[in-house]
Formats: structure tokens, C-alpha cells, sequence
């Protein structure tokens, strides 16, 4: 990756995921999990596919609806720089909310 001449890099690191993370604030609207963390985390299907190796496809049934497998949610968690455990969190959120109780 290339830097222009006195720019500086984007220091990036791991946030919680808790009520006042962006992603949870989608989902609090009614987004689904997945369309949420890529939305909030400009983040595309070919870059996700790239940096985590998860197929296009794959991604796909994600956005559908899918479970995620652990390794999925291993990879997507540092991608998205949040804890395992809070994408987890999300994805919860994020199902209570479509889901009747």
C-alpha cells in the first residue's frame, strides 16, 4: 500500500463491540448483521473475500442469513477489528430483532 508524501497511516485497533459501536446502531434500525458490518466498515464482498478467504459465494449465504462458522467468525472479527465474541454479540442483536420472542 502506498502513502502519499507526509500522509499518515490510519491507526487501527480493536473496539468493543457494546450499544455505542456503530454496527450495533444499524442493527438497532433493523439492518441485518452482515449488511450492518460491511456497511458501517466499508467494507466490499471482493475485499472480505480477499482478506479473510471466505468465497464470494459464501459471503452470499451470510447476507442471506446464513450461521457462520467459528473459523468465519475468527476471520471476520479481526477484518472488522472488533472481538470474536462481539461479532457473535451482533449476530445475536441482530437475530433478536427479526426474530419474535
Amino acid at each position: 500500500m502506498g502513502y502519499r508524501k507526509g500522509e499518515r497511516p490510519v491507526v487501527k485497533k480493536l473496539r468493543a463491540y457494546d450499544a455505542d459501536h456503530p454496527v450495533a446502531k444499524c442493527i438497532a434500525g433493523g439492518d441485518p448483521w452482515m449488511r450492518a458490518w460491511i456497511t458501517q466498515m466499508c467494507t466490499s464482498w471482493p475485499m472480505i473475500a480477499k482478506k479473510t478467504g471466505i468465497s464470494p459465494a459464501r459471503i452470499g449465504e451470510l447476507d442471506k442469513g446464513a450461521d457462520p462458522v467459528a473459523d468465519e467468525v475468527e476471520k471476520l472479527a479481526v477484518l472488522w477489528w472488533v472481538t470474536p465474541d462481539g461479532l457473535r454479540r451482533s449476530i445475536i442483536d441482530a437475530r433478536a430483532r427479526i426474530e419474535p420472542t
